[in-house]
């Protein structure tokens, strides 16, 4: 019943978190002004005047109105309405200042950039000012930790207030008391690692240049590259970067935080992961006769959803294809920067379908307790694993037939609708700038929806439905 009662004073408190939302984005939009300087580039207005102009904005939004005690829901609403509001931002800079896009090519591309999927539909990379190759990265970078979890942590929110950001961004895991000093603690632990990443790549023999946005893109496995080959650097930087991927999207962030301060850990995401990219590697090595280091880079990149790639996967047998479709379904860890449905939620379904078996083959006086772990599996844990998977497949299958409607080969549609719905980033060549108008729309959407694990855009569409539906009727009344 609580959806259905959307007032003025939950309207005004979900203005008043977009207003400090869109300041915050202002801010970052102005750090490649830095950039710009630096190489004396001509884009330096094109990230000013919308930083200023939606610094400016979103300060006085949140001035006008006055912060409310939302729930859940409400919070789940300023959160999807927010990943939209923060890409139709970062366009404007890249549609600013690359001739040949249109705002939507803009929107697509720094939807791709905040969602950490790492598609992109510029040709030609390495020609672009290296102040937007950076607002790319930093994009990503940002998204990884999340927005909303950035927004939370700049403006000082409360803890209840936090804490509902927090959990609306597709966030659980509390590794401190408060929300607050979980979300503190995630960001200088994804500082650090951002810094230990780019010094080893730069000892690699990477340019810092290189290092530096490399590192940021692998870390929040996002794969947006500055090289029109996305990762043509030695194998020693591939190992690296493997490590760099693993760290981001494998390790969740409460075992990096046992890890650092000394403590014990036993993460069953980890010790799985291990076992699936293992055995996946040397099944395309063998198969496709691909150097392992190779399978490896690519099997760690679409498990963790990062999409950096060293070789064509379009030359990469029927076999290998399905095995990565696979990978980029299930996602990496939960409290990781990945994406897809994750580690822990497969292993909830595979487990509640193993103990349903045993219910059914085991005498009806056998008790049988069912656990994964420690972890205890109840009702509400067991519908979630399903509800989610359900909800990415189902957006996938709906994503892939838009392709499909388009002309594209079903393989292919489904490859790309995949690594779409689960922010992955790598792809056969289904939406390129020639693409239809809907084509480049299905991928927006399915990037926004697959960040947020579906749930925030559908509570935003039955609330805008169910207020509608509620004027209307008073209109006939």
């Amino acid at each position: 019943m609580g959806i259905c009662r959307l007032t003025k004073k939950d309207v005004e408190g979900i203005l008043h978190i977009l207003g400090g939302i869109i300041q915050v984005i202002g801010l970052f939009t102005l750090v490649p002004c830095i950039v710009s300087m630096y190489y004396n580039e001509n884009t330096f207005l094109n990230f000013l005047i919308p930083g200023l102009f939606f610094t400016i904005f979103g300060f006085i939004l949140k001035k006008i109105t006055k912060p409310r005690n939302l729930k859940l829901h409400h919070t789940m609403v300023a959160s999807a309405l927010a990943w939209l509001i923060a890409s139709f931002i970062g366009a404007i800079p890249l549609y600013l200042s690359i001739p040949y896009f249109s705002y939507v090519d803009a929107v697509y591309e720094s939807m791709s950039a905040w969602t950490t999927t790492g598609m992109t539909l510029i040709p030609d990379v390495e020609v672009l000012p290296k102040s937007v190759l950076f607002w790319r990265s930093f994009q990503q970078w940002i998204g990884g930790v999340g927005i909303l979890v950035l927004s939370a942590l700049v403006l000082a929110r409360s803890g209840t207030v936090a804490y509902l950001l927090y959990t609306s961004e597709a966030r659980q895991e509390r590794i401190m008391p408060s929300a607050i000093g979980t979300i503190k603690t995630i960001v200088w632990i994804y500082v650090l690692y951002t810094i230990l990443g780019a010094l080893l790549l730069y000892l690699a023999g990477l340019s810092f240049w290189e290092a530096l946005n490399l590192t940021m893109t692998g870390i929040c496995t996002g794969g947006m590259s500055i090289s029109n080959h996305s990762f043509p650097y030695n194998d020693f930087a591939k190992i690296i970067m493997i490590g760099i991927m693993m760290v981001g999207g494998i390790i969740s962030f409460s075992i990096h935080h046992r890890i650092l301060t000394g403590k014990y850990f036993n993460d069953i995401q980890t010790k799985y992961a291990l076992i699936v990219i293992t055995i996946i590697s040397v099944i395309i090595s063998i198969k496709d006769k691909v150097p392992i280091i190779d399978s490896l880079f690519t099997v760690v990149s679409a498990m963790t959803s990062t999409g950096f790639t060293t070789i064509n996967i379009g030359n990469l047998s029927t076999l290998s294809l399905f095995l990565i479709i696979f990978l980029m379904l299930v996602g990496g860890g939960a409290g990781t920067t990945t994406g897809g449905v994750k580690i822990i939620r497969f292993l909830v379904i595979l487990k509640a379908l193993w103990y349903e078996i045993k219910e059914i083959i085991y005498p009806k006086s056998a008790v049988i307790h069912e656990h994964l772990n420690s972890m205890e599996l109840n009702y509400k844990i067991i519908r979630e694993a399903f509800v989610v998977f359900f909800l990415y497949c189902l957006s996938s299958f709906l994503t892939a037939l838009i392709f499909i409607a388009l002309g594209y080969g079903p393989y292919n549609a489904i490859f790309d609708a995949v690594s779409f719905t689960s922010n992955i980033g790598m792809s056969l060549g289904v939406v390129t700038l020639k693409t239809p108008l809907i084509g480049k729309i299905a991928g927006i959407v399915a990037m926004w929806i697959g960040r947020l694990e579906v749930i925030p855009v559908l509570v935003l569409f039955a609330t805008l439905y169910l207020k509608v539906r509620k004027i209307i009727k008073n209109r006939n009344l």
